[in-house]
């Protein structure tokens, strides 16, 4: 049920799902060799890119309208006179494509674009930038993000959104003030820039404790942070849950997930991509992209090491090229994949065995809030559980060996 009283739906209709291979033209983004020594844009931009023609194909199955909104639009270290590189550029170009697409089969749909930018100097190059688009409605304002809320609501109105949240540290976006774009109808991504936080988070100093309160709600959220952490959480995972718990709380929100990117020449966290979704679908959908996102982060991460290995050495490090398999995820992925697989066994398991029956799309909701864990995962560990007996899905055919939405999956192990 949306905000306002309405229902909706999100309906994967693969038809409309286009692969990578079909926009292949002048306008593709630029790919990661413009993006040196700040890889991890690249993969964040890569992940917007692909998400963004996921969630329009799907809104455009069921309505003829959709609002795209970047709260923090710069542009502001892009490397290129046509701000290729940049988000609002990346999502506009995107999304033209689709409207022409639809248009192409004769089916007129509405992209709206709201763009906000506080810097005025990074916001005339972003009015600059904008004026030569065509085909779809773009406004831009300048100003404070979490201040125009109101206004952002306003442009919105009834309309299913994505509203792309890309901040340069953890101010800005307040979830007191950013709830309302919460509870809309639509979806929320937020740059929950990790490695910043993670200086401070745990910083004895009380003036700088509070700086966190806007962000996570609250002035109590620090007895909950150490709570989380003397459970056996590490820092990074502690203040994730918290701030997943958040905005769950605060917008009402069914699901909250995340991805991560990595520094680019490091196995730590650079950032996460906060996900708040009102439809289970949503969250397949989500994850389908973080499993093409996470072998070109890799693929990403192999070229910049190698890159800085030839720069520190002065030589080429011929065998160092050899190219990864396509969809191949590299060890460090695997391992982190491994362990989350490993949950979400023990959390179907728990839920079935707690509830004893429930809809295969309920359940299928909440496991795939654990990161790097897919549907055809969920699938295959089902599959495996009927086969020892220890449920049964109540709904399949004759030749049918994995569960879809309406099965009833009851416990009788």
């Amino acid at each position: 049920m949306a905000a306002n009283g309405t229902s909706f739906q999100f309906p994967i209709t693969r038809l409309l799902i286009r692969s990578k291979k079909n926009f292949v033209d002048n306008q593709k983004m630029r790919s990661h060799e413009h993006y040196r020594n700040r890889e991890q844009t690249y993969v964040k931009h890569f992940f917007l890119e692909q998400y963004l023609e996921r969630v329009a194909y799907n809104v455009f199955s069921f309505s003829d309208e959709f609002v795209f909104v970047d709260g923090f639009s710069g542009p502001w270290r892009s490397e290129n006179e046509d701000f290729k590189d940049t988000s609002f550029v990346i999502a506009t170009e995107k999304l033209k494509k689709i409207r022409a697409d639809f248009l192409g089969r004769g089916r007129n749909v509405e992209i709206r674009c709201l763009f906000i930018e506080k810097s005025a100097a990074a916001y005339r190059d972003l009015e600059n930038a904008v004026q030569s688009i065509d085909g779809i409605e773009i406004k831009t304002i300048h100003g404070e993000f979490e201040n125009l809320v109101p206004e952002i609501v306003a442009f919105i109105d009834r309309s299913f959104s994505l509203v792309f949240i890309d901040p340069t540290g953890w101010s800005g976006y307040g979830l007191n003030r950013i709830t309302p774009l919460l509870k809309l109808r639509g979806e929320v991504i937020i740059n929950f820039m990790f490695d910043h936080i993670n200086r401070f988070i745990e910083d004895p100093r009380p003036e700088t404790a509070a700086t966190f309160d806007p962000l996570f709600g609250n002035a109590g959220w620090l007895v909950d942070y150490q709570t989380l952490v003397n459970t056996g959480l590490s820092r990074e995972n502690a203040v994730l849950t918290l701030y997943r718990r958040c905005l769950k709380e605060a917008g009402a929100i069914p699901y909250v997930t995340s991805t991560r990117v990595k520094k680019p020449l490091h196995e730590r966290s650079y950032f996460h991509l906060i996900y708040t979704t009102r439809h289970w679908k949503g969250l397949v959908e989500f994850r389908n992209v973080e499993r093409q996102a996470a072998d070109e982060q890799e693929q990403v991460r192999n070229a910049a090491r190698l890159a800085k290995r030839e720069e520190d050495t002065g030589t080429s490090d011929l065998f160092a090229a050899i190219e990864q398999k396509p969809n191949e995820i590299s060890r460090p992925f695997s391992e982190e994949r491994a362990g989350n697989l490993n949950d979400s066994k023990n959390l179907i398991r728990e839920t079935l065995h707690g509830c004893l029956e429930i809809k295969y799309e309920s359940l299928l909701g909440i496991v795939l809030e654990i990161p790097l864990v897919w549907k055809t995962d969920v699938n295959e560990y089902l599959a495996e559980l009927a086969r020892q007996g220890t449920i049964e899905i109540q709904g399949l055919g004759p030749r049918e060996r994995t569960p879809k939405n309406g099965h009833l999956i009851r416990w009788t192990g």
